[in-house]
């Protein structure tokens, strides 16, 4: 019969923790070999035992975190670290990061990378403590940090600057004191693992473990040239974004759109001329709490007058955004600058009214969809505008560029269906749709002309 810990005596809570410092002491000198005074052959039952009993608990466990609640997994774990054998919890705990090695190396395999899997880790406190020790970790110790590419590398050094030390057994919960953290601990590894257990397969955006090392298809234009371009369209979207001055921020948004639009249509000459297929790239945007589904319309507003497709892993938090490679580019950009325009434009409008309802969960949903809704009509709109602009010389090649885009985001995506919106606050859709009018359309498009949006 199991009791709270508030009920047990001061003593046996001592003597438990003097069992589990030695049990600690023990297995950090590794139980390579039998003691002098012991008979081998007892000793290794002895382990095997162990090994045994902590194989059980963690699928006894494991089957709580798949079927049962939170709550009920903490109830479960502070139990057995009361009654059960400290060497028997040393073991399940090498036997649970083993298992979490394996089950992030099955993920890398279905095309996740460091960066998403972090992400969708971190949308859940429990699961989000240990991720980035894991992903280290377990880099480190399958030689990854080696094989990998440099941007998969890149990705583990942001997680931690010292990720290229020589690899070291990963022990999470080993050195956690008291019996509340170390519930905690145990309870936030489980549900990681749960976690992991459940990831769906993505599209790999780039060569999967089973891949490194072998050669990759060259890029259709030089990325050192995209690289400079994007980043003096940063440059001027920053600048953009940090004046008060709507003319000063015309005139560098405006400038912005003039790389955009000649890079664009340069690409788009040199691809019909020398009769190229049409490039495709897919991209995965994180997208952040609160609000992520409202957040991923905004993209969705952006994506389509751009020719690109998008698609929310609602239970990660992660857009797929699939195009030619510049319209991408463009509308990653282009989202990323009206977001930030959009958060400074609902809190302004928030402090401007005196309800407490203008700062409210609903408030702010809804002046987030009517932002998204009406930032769309407008990127149509100037998209249209532009057709006499160009002529009708290039529209075969965008019409092939979005038959291509659909075949890809069609064949990644079979089966798809469509976010409602619920309840939506009068004042908010009003509020939001009058700041998407004062926004600026960093790629307004003046670009290339499209017959239809897929």
């Amino acid at each position: 019969m199991s009791v709270p810990s508030a009920m047990l005596s001061p003593v046996g809570m001592n003597n438990q923790e003097r069992r589990a410092a030695k049990a600690k002491q023990r297995h950090r000198r590794g139980p390579t070999a039998p003691p002098e005074h012991e008979d081998p052959f007892a000793w290794r039952a002895a382990q095997h035992l162990v090994r045994d009993e902590a194989s059980a608990l963690l699928q006894g466990w494991s089957r709580i975190v798949a079927f049962g609640s939170v709550d009920r997994v903490r109830f479960e774990v502070t139990r057995e670290l009361l009654y059960r054998n400290p060497e028997v919890l040393a073991a399940v705990e090498d036997q649970l990061v083993d298992e979490l090695w394996a089950r992030v190396a099955q993920a890398w395999e279905a095309g996740w990378e460091p960066r998403d899997l972090v992400h969708a880790a971190r949308r859940n406190a429990g699961t989000g403590t240990y991720v980035a020790e894991l992903v280290v970790t377990e880099a480190r110790a399958s030689g990854a940090l080696i094989s990998a590419p440099q941007h998969w590398r890149d990705q583990v050094d942001e997680l931690d600057s010292a990720a290229r030390q020589p690899p070291v057994r990963w022990r999470p919960v080993r050195d956690v004191t008291g019996l509340a953290a170390q519930t905690k601990a145990w309870t936030g590894l489980l549900l990681l693992l749960k976690l992991l257990a459940e990831v769906v397969p993505l599209e790999p955006i780039g060569p999967t473990p089973s891949r490194w090392g072998r050669p990759t298809a060259a890029p259709s234009s030089s990325p050192t040239d995209r690289g400079r371009l994007l980043n003096r369209i940063r440059g001027l979207l920053a600048k953009a974004e940090a004046t008060d001055h709507p003319a000063e921020a015309e005139t560098f948004t405006a400038k912005a759109q003039e790389l955009m639009t000649r890079h664009a249509v340069e690409e788009a000459v040199l691809r019909g001329h020398q009769h190229e297929d049409v490039p495709v790239a897919s991209r995965r945007v994180h997208l952040q709490a609160p609000y992520a589904v409202v957040k991923a319309a905004l993209l969705d507003a952006v994506a389509r007058p751009n020719r690109c497709r998008t698609v929310l892993l609602e239970g990660y938090d992660i857009a797929v955004l699939v195009g030619a490679p510049l319209d991408v580019d463009q509308t990653e950009l282009l989202f990323t600058s009206l977001l930030i325009q959009a958060t400074r434009a609902m809190a302004e409008a928030g402090h401007r009214r005196a309800g407490s309802f203008d700062r409210s969960a609903t408030f702010r949903r809804s002046f987030l969809i009517s932002y998204a809704t009406r930032i769309g009509e407008r990127l149509e709109e100037a998209n249209r505008s532009t057709t006499a602009t160009y002529g009708v010389d290039l529209v075969p090649l965008l019409r092939r560029e979005c038959d291509a885009v659909t075949a890809e985001f069609e064949r990644q995506f079979p089966h798809t269906k469509s976010l409602g919106s619920g309840y939506l606050d009068g004042r908010g859709w009003e509020a939001g749709r009058t700041a998407a009018d004062r926004a600026t359309l960093v790629a307004d498009r003046g670009r290339l002309p499209a017959t239809s949006s897929p």
